[in-house]
This record gives C-alpha cells, structure tokens and sequence, in this order.
C-alpha cells in the first residue's frame, strides 16, 4: 500500500470517530505513520485531503453495489449497508458528517458531501422506476443508516426486508 493510501485509511477512521475538525494534522500523521512532510507532499490542504478521503469512500461503496439493472440490486444495496455497517462502524452516515461540519464553513466540501447522497438517491431511482416507491426505498435506506446506531448491522436487513416487501406489492398490483 502506498503512502497516500495509507494517509487515506487513516483520515477516513480519524474523521468518522471523532470529526473533521477535532481531528488534527498530527494525529492523522500519527496514525498513517507519515512525517507531516510526506503528507502535505501527497495532499496539498486539508480541503484536497478531504475530497480524497470522500473520493475513495464513495468510489468504495459504488464498486460494492450491483448494476441498477439488475434484479437483485436494492437486495445487494441493503447487503452492502449491512456489510458496511459491520466493517466501518455504526455512528450515521460519514457524508451527512461532512456536510454537518462544513455546510457553513466551505460550501465546496459540503456540495461533495451531498454529491454522494444524491449519487445515492440517482443509484435508487435508478434501481426502482417508480417515484413513489424509490422515495420509500430512499427512506428505508437512510433509515437504516441511523438505525445501525442502536441496531448495528441488522438495521440494514430489516429495511432491507421493508423494501422488498414494498416491490412484491408493486409487482402484484401491476
């Protein structure tokens, strides 16, 4: 793994435990196990470190997703939360966090954040043709996010379960 990557890892944990703005240039340091020099060699800000860190994470998920065209793509979306859940944690959504921190500090990183919320809700839409029945998809999902705060990696198979108990009844009524 390179050096970037591993400044990359450690950013992502530092700022989903304890914040973007809590989290130091040190302790990121620190943790990737880099000089401050190699850092900022590989990031020229904290900003473009940022959009890194939110690049690689939304790239991540999307990889881990089915094509929306195929059958069992909403089935998949909910595994991946689940499984996502389990390795990264349960504290909410790492990009409503970044768009809580910066909404009003720097509008270029809170528009990447919500990039990937409405990337999300396209993947959805595109999942599910009908308006209706993708807004309530879109809110079992985000549902589940906070959810697996109490509920952990079962938040995701419940609403999982939710939504395809919602396209049966779409389909039997066609």
């Amino acid at each position: 793994m390179s050096k970037r990557d591993d400044i990359l890892q450690a950013a992502e944990r530092l700022f989903y435990n304890n914040g973007f703005h809590a989290t130091s240039t040190d302790q990121l340091c620190r943790e990737a196990g880099v000089s401050t020099r190699t850092f900022y060699h590989h990031f020229a800000s904290r900003e473009a470190l940022t959009i890194g860190v939110m690049a690689a994470r939304r790239a991540r998920f999307f990889s881990d997703l089915l094509p929306a065209q195929h059958p069992q793509a909403l089935h998949g979306l909910f595994t991946t939360l689940g499984k996502w859940t389990e390795q990264y944690g349960a504290q909410g959504c790492f990009f409503i966090k970044a768009w809580g921190e910066y909404a009003e500090k720097d509008a270029m990183l809170a528009a990447h954040a919500l990039d990937y919320r409405y990337a999300l809700r396209r993947y959805i839409s595109d999942c599910v043709t009908d308006e209706a029945l993708a807004n309530a998809v879109w809110m079992l999902f985000e549902g589940a996010v906070m959810s697996a705060v109490m509920l952990g990696p079962d938040a995701a198979k419940h609403a999982g379960d939710a939504a395809a108990r919602l396209l049966s009844q779409q389909e039997a009524c066609q």
